[in-house]
């Protein structure tokens, strides 16, 4: 798994990342995940993780998920990511157990909460 965030956070390449929730604003264009990265329980992290002036979003969710419409979304692990390039250079991808997502985007922000 590429260990940007791990880096960006200070956190050993081993820290797991679980996204939280999703906000997804202007029609689509903005998608601010609420997440977490722990080494261990005892160093849990929370963060923002949010890509904005998106473009090009595809969305690939399981069939293997069986929510109710009104059901809180499920935490989630970050299987696998890379963060690609803003200014629309490269996508960003996310593999989660849950949905995978490769957008364009003009700007990354990780934020510590």
């Amino acid at each position: 798994m590429n260990t940007e965030i791990q880096v960006q956070l200070g956190l050993p390449e081993e820290a797991v990342i679980r996204l939280l929730d999703l906000e997804v604003g202007r029609w689509g264009r903005d998608f601010v995940f609420a997440a977490q990265a722990a080494a261990n329980e005892a160093s849990v992290i929370l963060f923002k993780l949010a890509f904005y002036d998106c473009s090009e979003t595809r969305w690939q969710t399981y069939t293997h998920i069986d929510l109710a419409i009104d059901a809180p979304l499920p935490t989630t692990t970050l299987v696998s990511y890379k963060l690609g390039r803003d200014q629309q250079r490269s996508p960003a991808r996310l593999l989660t157990e849950h949905f995978g997502l490769s957008t364009f985007y003009g700007e990354l922000v990780i934020q510590q909460s």
